[in-house]
């Protein structure tokens, strides 16, 4: 006899059982079902509250980002129309390129050019040449006003600039998990933040910040998005700035502790971000592990998608408290289920023994013993 024969006989021949029967069958099909809508909703609203959070981030990236635009502008702009450049170029020109070199560090720029009106290389601060043309992607605007915008340098235009940009933009390529196939083996271009301002009786100043390695802004926008215990749970954050879809400044480590500069981003945010122009909020792998992730496309001035900015926290330490919580639910739902239970048993002992001392009386009157009768009850 199977175990469902045996209980179908108990449930039609046991009074006690019907209702023990009728008492737990709400409890055993409602609690698995509120246990399985609690989980479904609370982990809706939980992935909820991590894409809010990590858009939260993305925004003051974002912020920051173009604060450090604002400040090489501001800065580059003043030094163009400066008094002491203007009476350099007009008591010393030869003496244009050692000004130059002494501002480089204070306006924290890695190169300043300056142009003369046919856009030729009057002097600079590394060792491009004079009397060359330089090819400025940007254009000044009818005001005339100071243009910055971030854009590509390429390798050439870099080691005209300066030979070590050009060795510090280079990046070799690692092979990367889920990344979009490619041949290429590295990547020579250079992103830079660049500004070309006007300089008073012809020319311009042309500044520029090299992003690829620049170790210094990336730990410092980290730094901003999270600072110390600003995650819970163990969780850590990182930030990157992409060129194309090639990490050349990063904080996030591979296995062996080395900064991911020269992986490549997953194929899916890439098509999401420079092939469709979104901004991705989700979930994503990033070289060796899962994180709450965002990415927003960097555009040059001319409003090509020329890179990404990106910030991201570890899932993992987030998922476990997420099925600590999911244990501690299914536990109480069986302590829940176990103390039920016990009522239910002692609840319908009560309430069957006295129906079933009456339901026996009844039998034996039917059966001729008419003397039967049904006494004290004992509960």
């Amino acid at each position: 006899m199977t175990l469902l024969q045996r209980l179908r006989e108990r449930f039609h021949g046991s009074l006690r059982f019907k209702l023990l029967a009728v008492a737990l069958l709400p409890l055993v099909i409602a609690l698995p079902l509120l246990i399985v809508l609690l989980a479904v909703w609370g982990n809706l609203y939980y992935d909820r509250l991590l894409i809010a959070k990590v858009r939260s981030d993305l925004a003051v990236a974002h912020g920051y980002f173009e604060q450090v635009k604002e400040g090489i502008g501001r800065r580059v702009e003043a030094l163009a129309g400066s008094e002491r450049l203007a009476r350099t170029l007009r008591e010393r020109p030869q003496a244009a390129s050692v000004l130059l070199r002494d501002a480089q560090a204070t306006l924290g720029v890695d190169f300043l050019i300056l142009l003369d009106a046919d856009g030729r290389v009057r002097a600079a601060s590394g060792a491009s040449a004079t009397g060359l043309g330089y090819e400025s992607p940007l254009a000044l605007r009818p005001s005339g006003h100071a243009v910055t915008e971030v854009d590509l340098l390429g390798a050439g235009q870099l080691a005209a600039i300066d030979p070590r940009l050009a060795e510090k933009a280079r990046t070799p390529l690692l092979k990367t998990q889920n990344a979009l196939p490619t041949q290429q083996t590295e990547e020579p271009r250079g992103m830079a933040i660049q500004t070309l301002a006007p300089v008073p009786g012809g020319g311009l100043l042309v500044g520029g910040l090299l992003l690829n390695r620049n170790l210094d802004f990336v730990d410092r926008l980290n730094e901003i998005v999270y600072p110390e215990g600003a995650l819970p749970l163990g969780s850590a954050g990182t930030a990157t700035l992409f060129l194309d879809d090639v990490r050349i400044a990063t904080n996030v480590r591979l296995f062996e502790g080395e900064r991911a500069i020269g992986t490549r981003v997953s194929a899916v945010v890439r098509h999401a971000v420079l092939d469709q122009g979104r901004t991705w909020l989700d979930r994503a792998f990033v070289v060796n592990d899962w994180y709450v992730s965002a990415y927003e496309p960097i555009a040059d001035g001319r409003g090509k998608r020329i890179g990404m900015l990106y910030v991201g926290y570890l899932e993992a330490p987030f998922l476990r408290v997420g099925y600590l919580a999911l244990a501690a639910t299914v536990l109480l739902f069986l302590a829940a289920a176990a103390a039920a239970t016990y009522v239910s048993l002692r609840l319908a002992r009560h309430v069957s023994r006295p129906v079933e001392q009456m339901h026996g009386v009844m039998s034996a009157i039917e059966a001729g013993a008419e003397e039967a009768r049904v006494g004290r009850i004992v509960g």
